[in-house]
């Protein structure tokens, strides 16, 4: 290329220059994923509260004082002392009110962190229906979570080489460890705060997979099948076989609705040995097989969607 062709050349390589610069430089940055929060409760010298945001978990470990749950438009909830450990699966505008005094650290966990955070395998199936739940453990637990909790601030406050990598393992251990810890509780008389039919609930979340016969989760609750039905039933209006029933309907249509798997997969997925049995199971409770559910529930989507196309 001659000097004078180059000289020519020159203005507009640098205007391209220019413009992929300030391209790079007025370029929106990619929303930052949400992470974990952990939050020190330091006796407060008066009342002060934490708001809970929605589409995150939270966990409160009470070392000392009071605490109360306060929604957005309800009464106060009741109050709560320590030393407890409390699991909220949702925040829905909610917030917490620490009462002067109190002492503790509240962790409020991202739905996209805590799926993470648990292991994909029915052991983290089992986890994630249990921590669906609200829950309220005996006044022993904050001790056996309290290390995990210290750790995880440990490496979520310092900027280590792989901080990020050892946080998120000390909250796959806190998970783990709120779930042990669940399951104790709810088959131990008078370890877990809730009463029968929420112990039952709790258990059935985890369990129903396992298809085992409702004599087993009286044995486990230590009490007999007719207290348990009876509970069941004030509490919920179902039979506890019904509610292990629509456990498994409810799985059911979420993996033939959000999945592709095949009906056969679906089946054994929620523990029936047979496939040909599962049909036969959907279509008595729902009045269709789960082929057809499918089908519908698709022809239903597209539709909805043709119609929001419109102008």
């Amino acid at each position: 290329m001659g000097p004078i062709l180059a000289r020519v050349l020159d203005p507009v390589r640098d205007q391209r220059q220019h413009r992929a610069t300030m391209t790079r430089i007025f370029r929106p940055a990619p929303p930052r994923r949400p992470v974990p929060r952990l939050h020190q409760i330091k006796s407060p010298l008066s009342r002060i509260a934490y708001a809970l945001p929605e589409g995150a978990a939270h966990l409160l470990q009470l070392d000392h004082g009071r605490v109360r749950l306060r929604g957005a438009t309800a009464d106060d909830g009741p109050e709560r002392s320590g030393p407890r450990l409390l699991w909220w699966a949702g925040g829905g505008g909610r917030e917490l009110v620490a009462e002067a005094g109190a002492r503790g650290m509240l962790l409020s966990i991202p739905a996209p962190s805590l799926l993470q955070a648990l292991p994909v395998s029915p052991i983290g199936e089992q986890m994630q229906r249990t921590l669906s739940q609200d829950l309220e453990l005996s006044p022993g637990a904050p001790w056996a979570a309290s290390g995990l909790l210290e750790g995880f601030a440990r490496e979520a406050a310092e900027a280590e080489a792989g901080a990020e990598i050892a946080a998120s393992h000390y909250l796959s251990l806190l998970l783990l460890q709120l779930w042990r810890l669940a399951r104790k509780d709810l088959v131990t008389p008078g370890g877990a705060p809730q009463g029968l039919s929420e112990r039952f609930v709790l258990l059935a979340a985890q369990r129903a997979r396992d298809h085992l016969p409702v004599g087993h989760y009286a044995r486990e609750l230590k009490v007999s099948r007719d207290r348990l039905g009876s509970a069941v039933k004030r509490a919920t209006g179902l039979s506890p076989r019904a509610y292990l029933h629509r456990i498994l309907l409810r799985d059911a249509a979420e993996l033939l609705a959000h999945t592709g798997m095949p009906v056969s997969r679906v089946a054994f997925r929620l523990g029936f040995a047979d496939p040909a049995y599962f049909t036969r199971f959907f279509k008595r409770e729902t009045g269709q097989n789960p082929a057809a559910f499918r089908k519908s529930l698709r022809r239903t989507e597209a539709a909805a969607q043709t119609f929001a196309a419109w102008p």
